[in-house]
């Protein structure tokens, strides 16, 4: 039992600057996780999650701060995962990260453009120094080069008929790692495309999901969290041959269905979700013996029942089958149930 997934955070409104509406918000959670004392396991640390300010004109938008990316921005319903979104590692690319965007809408909103620059991720964890509050930069800020995404998107009220909205969007993301080596500094792209779609496709039926693929992606979770091969080796007969630091391609996707069915006054929705992160396994060679991770998938089913627009509870099931090179197949099974009051 756990309530570290509460978010807490405040909504601002501010005044009109430069004939743009001014608004804010910061958010947290307590999943930053457990002081080194012997029951930290009820003492859950609060993790900031937003924090950014935003100016919107009649076309056009222009944010600062820590929010969600706009590569891939799709996240499963799930009355389980909040903290870390569902399908994560396994098909679901995301992060929250500091970044300045400029967002243009077309055609009452239908067109959606949007574009980003953001503080670099990849997902290589930072050396501390001997003070707690200061960390060595990762690959990624190494490369002194930041993150660029950009994405579009096709937005309708009235998706084929069925009087509720949908979207279908397209986004590209682009990086740099710098990785020290025996022969020097080498730089590594990270390389990202992906593909979203939110709709319904009868009026009780909807889809939602996202298909990606890229290389060095472990900043978001992809590549089932690796990014790069630091002693990439290629195959000469027999013999292994060093390639030096090398990234790992990666492809996957997730996609839900949700379905209301004609009971209970529309308050009980059924989901059914499933999520593949596919490592290519080409660049997973390595002169030294690892068990390097070349498949994780995942399947949930679950309820979620709205006792009113702010409480609902729900019942979950997880399993994820993840496959890794030395060690064979490995499985887990999570039952969740779970609740939400929002205010």
């Amino acid at each position: 039992m756990s309530v570290r997934q509460t978010r807490v955070g405040l909504k601002l409104e501010g005044p009109t600057i430069a004939h743009a509406k001014s608004r804010g918000q910061i958010e947290a959670d307590f999943f930053g996780g457990f002081p080194a004392v012997g029951v930290g396991d009820n003492f859950g640390i609060v993790r900031l999650r937003l924090a950014f300010a935003r100016l919107d004109w009649e076309k056009t938008s222009l944010e600062a701060g820590q929010d969600w990316t706009i590569f891939a921005p799709n996240n499963p319903v799930s009355i389980a995962a909040a903290a870390i979104p569902q399908m994560a590692a396994a098909g679901n690319v995301w992060a929250r990260l500091p970044q300045i965007r400029l967002e243009r809408r077309w055609l009452s909103g239908k067109v959606v453009w949007q574009g980003a620059v953001l503080a670099p991720s990849t997902g290589d964890s930072p050396t501390a120094t001997t003070s707690p509050f200061f960390l060595q930069p990762t690959t990624g800020a190494a490369s002194r080069v930041p993150f660029v995404q950009s994405r579009i998107a096709f937005n309708n009220a009235n998706w084929l008929g069925t009087k509720k909205g949908g979207s279908v969007g397209f986004s590209g993301q682009y990086g740099r790692a710098r990785v020290a080596n025996t022969t020097g500094n080498n730089k590594i792209d990270s390389l990202g495309v992906a593909a979203d779609w939110n709709f319904p496709i009868v009026a009780r039926l909807t889809i939602s999901g996202e298909a990606f693929f890229g290389r060095n992606l472990a900043g978001f979770q992809a590549g089932v969290f690796q990014g790069f091969n630091p002693d990439f080796a290629y195959r000469r007969g027999t013999t292994l041959i060093s390639g030096g630091p090398r990234a790992i391609g990666t492809r996957g996707g997730w996609t839900q269905l949700g379905f209301t069915p004609p009971v209970f006054t529309d308050r009980l929705i059924i989901y059914g979700t499933y999520g593949l992160d596919d490592p290519r396994n080409s660049d997973l060679v390595s002169l030294s013996k690892r068990d390097w991770r070349v498949r994780n998938q995942a399947y949930a089913f679950s309820f979620l029942y709205k006792f009113t627009p702010q409480l609902s509870w729900g019942i979950e099931f997880r399993r994820f089958d993840t496959f890794f090179l030395l060690s064979g197949k490995q499985t887990a099974n999570h039952v969740n149930l779970g609740a939400a009051f929002s205010f």
